[in-house]
């Protein structure tokens, strides 16, 4: 083959890898409608392995310039919203995670918020307000089982945070501290697939596993004081 038709192979090949990442969702959201929640989410969290690495070889095999035709993209962003989004809100549907249906509106409209922005990520590389990650959301209100005022809380906070342009960490675009971001995102993600291989998940390590994404969001609020203070010098 020559140079061009290998290039055009391997662009179609991460294109074919994003796509796989909506297949594993469309399977996450069959698991759950079957009522096998943890088995769901194990789906969720191999599609978001998926949506974490694929820009990378996306950039190093350079698919927009190969194949300008054809946007990644685009493809990214419809699983993205089933993923981040749609499947989240059914389980916490599916499962009565709230007190009220009523409650579901409110990632809804935050989650169309998100996605709707031109500038949803920074030229910096970074996310524009909270980032959608309401898997993470329903994930600990499937362990936690907190109480209504709680619940109520898990989706209300975020949903605010998404309206309020601060920069989030973007780790497989950002290199800010993306060493120490991605090692703990590791060790998380081991942690998370172990609790869900359990029957009923230890409660302890749960309460454990809060680091990450208690890093990810001081770690944002960090990086958006800096920016801030560097923009006011």
């Amino acid at each position: 083959m020559t140079t061009t038709t290998i290039q055009q192979v391997r662009a179609w090949g991460v294109h074919l890898y994003t796509a796989i990442g909506g297949v594993v969702g469309m399977f996450a959201l069959f698991s759950a409608a079957d009522g096998n929640i943890r088995q769901a989410f194990v789906l969720l969290f191999v599609s978001v392995i998926i949506d974490a690495t694929d820009g990378i070889l996306a950039r190093r095999f350079q698919v927009r310039v190969v194949l300008p035709d054809f946007d990644g993209a685009m493809i990214d962003n419809v699983i993205d919203i089933l993923t981040f989004v749609w499947i989240p809100i059914f389980i916490m549907w599916h499962e009565a995670l709230l007190p009220s249906n009523m409650w579901l509106i409110v990632p809804m409209i935050s989650g169309l918020y998100a996605y709707g922005q031109v500038n949803m990520k920074t030229a910096d590389s970074f996310f524009l307000g909270f980032p959608s990650y309401w898997n993470i959301v329903a994930l600990y209100l499937f362990w936690l089982q907190p109480n209504d005022v709680i619940a109520v809380l898990f989706v209300v906070i975020p949903a605010i945070l998404t309206f309020i342009p601060t920069r989030y960490l973007y780790p497989s675009k950002n290199y800010v501290f993306w060493r120490v971001t991605w090692a703990l995102g590791i060790i998380w993600f081991v942690m998370v697939f172990g609790l869900l291989t359990q029957p009923t998940a230890n409660p302890t390590l749960v309460l454990i596993s809060l680091f990450y994404p208690i890093y990810y969001m001081v770690m944002s609020f960090y990086i958006e004081w800096r920016v801030r203070q560097s923009q006011m010098a």
